[in-house]
């Protein structure tokens, strides 16, 4: 069953065609991503799902029940982290938590061990320093943990890592695996290294459409060529003056050290390493070159554009 489904939903801004159409549904205890560039539809999206914005037409489900931007009952089980998350800068991180934690309303009985729970989820230290000393990193892990408080069953998170270094990047994506071991995670992004290690099926959205949906591995599989790139024993002329003759190859190109080209089928590299051995050309290495999710993303785009 799927936890949100988004059924033809569409948003104009005066004569401009924001959402168009736009349907996914997300399963329970996934990482869904949702990707594209910047101004594709993404935020709209998503503040649309959060009663932020009213659309112009579609249907909302969370639980295969629809909702509106009347409906009360499914945001408690929900939670929202913004691309720029915003906070009292005098407070401390706790003073925060406590803070948020009195707002959703929920028992004060169980605030103290909700928010170190919280507090442990994202690895963040509970400090007596202010938010105003905070890092960018620190402050994004904060977000999170306030996004955590309800213990929400869909975790909304627009842009987590655009603004993070590396180092920041990399500690919120181990946070996202391991939230998806007790919820799911709506993950808007255009990093799409980062899509592709943590998420487990994207949409990509271009001008407010949905241009493509499937699982990482199904959409990267279905993409990759038979592309490889070959070092020899002799010069990246020689060697491409050589298999030039080749009829069995395509897309012949010289590279600093070697050549890279493309076959019809995996059989016919047999017939290409047979022929350079029998020209007394030894090969040094000769690598298939893999397709990233961000690979495809220009590919897809490219299609959807000429």
């Amino acid at each position: 069953m799927s936890i949100l489904r988004i059924e033809n939903l569409t948003k104009y801004y005066g004569d401009f065609k924001a959402l168009d159409n736009v349907s996914i549904a997300i399963d329970k205890n996934e990482v869904y991503g949702f990707i594209g560039r910047n101004g594709a539809g993404k935020t709209t999206t998503i503040n649309a799902v959060l009663s932020f914005l009213k659309y112009d037409s579609g249907k909302l489900f969370f639980e295969d029940k629809q909702i509106n931007s009347e409906s009360i009952e499914y945001k408690k089980y929900i939670g929202y982290v913004p691309d720029v998350p915003s906070f009292p800068r005098y407070l401390t991180a706790r003073e925060f938590l406590m803070f948020a934690y009195d707002s959703y309303g929920l028992p004060k009985s169980q605030r103290s061990q909700t928010i170190d729970e919280a507090f442990a989820s994202v690895q963040l230290a509970d400090t007596t320093q202010k938010i105003s000393s905070f890092s960018r990193g620190m402050k994004q892990r904060l977000a999170i943990a306030q996004a955590l408080l309800n213990k929400p069953k869909l975790l909304i998170m627009d842009e987590p890592t655009s603004a993070l270094d590396p180092l920041g990047r990399r500690d919120v994506l181990e946070i996202i695996k391991n939230l998806k071991q007790s919820m799911t995670v709506f993950y808007s992004t255009h990093i799409l290294e980062d899509a592709q290690k943590v998420c487990d099926r994207i949409g990509l959205i271009e001008n407010g459409k949905i241009i493509l949906e499937d699982r990482v591995d199904n959409i990267i599989q279905a993409q990759q060529s038979l592309e490889y790139l070959l070092e020899s024993s002799v010069s990246p002329e020689s060697l491409y003056n050589k298999m030039k003759t080749m009829d069995m190859i395509s897309n012949l190109q010289k590279k600093p050290l070697g050549v890279s080209f493309t076959i019809k089928s995996k059989e016919t590299i047999r017939e290409v390493i047979k022929q350079l051995l029998e020209a007394n050309i030894d090969i040094v290495t000769l690598r298939k070159q893999e397709k990233s999710l961000e690979d495809v993303f220009v590919e897809v785009l490219h299609e959807n554009t000429v």
